[in-house]
């Protein structure tokens, strides 16, 4: 027999009831820090991204403490009392950094060789 749960899949309080601890990893700086949500936890966890309040990289979710994982022994715990963005982190996801195409009218792209023989 199968008991349904009270909270709505693919949250993370479902991902925290079912786990327990979950936990953001860098692979970048090689930290990794508790994940403390203060907001609504009915939030579908496979649509948010996060990154290193460190370095700006992408950070992934854990459900096992990655320095009790083999091979990642160099892991260090760093957790901050008030994480904030990281200004890379913050161009990256916003996309103001995307490279513009500017177009130069005759119907050519920038940078474009043209054979004169044609």
């Amino acid at each position: 027999m199968v008991c349904l749960a009270p909270f709505e899949p693919y949250t993370f309080r479902a991902l925290a009831k079912t786990f327990g601890t979950i936990w953001l990893r860098c692979d970048v700086c090689r930290r990794y820090a508790r994940l403390q949500l203060a907001g609504p936890h009915d939030i579908d966890y496979r649509t948010k991204t996060f990154s290193c309040s460190r370095c700006g990289a992408p950070a992934y979710l854990c459900v096992v403490n990655p320095s009790t994982e083999k091979g990642m022994k160099d892991y260090r715990l760093d957790e901050l009392e008030r994480p904030t963005h990281h200004p890379n982190a913050v161009r990256r996801l916003s996309g103001v950094d995307r490279p513009r195409i500017n177009f130069t009218g005759r119907g050519e792209q920038p940078g474009r060789k043209i054979d004169p023989r044609r």
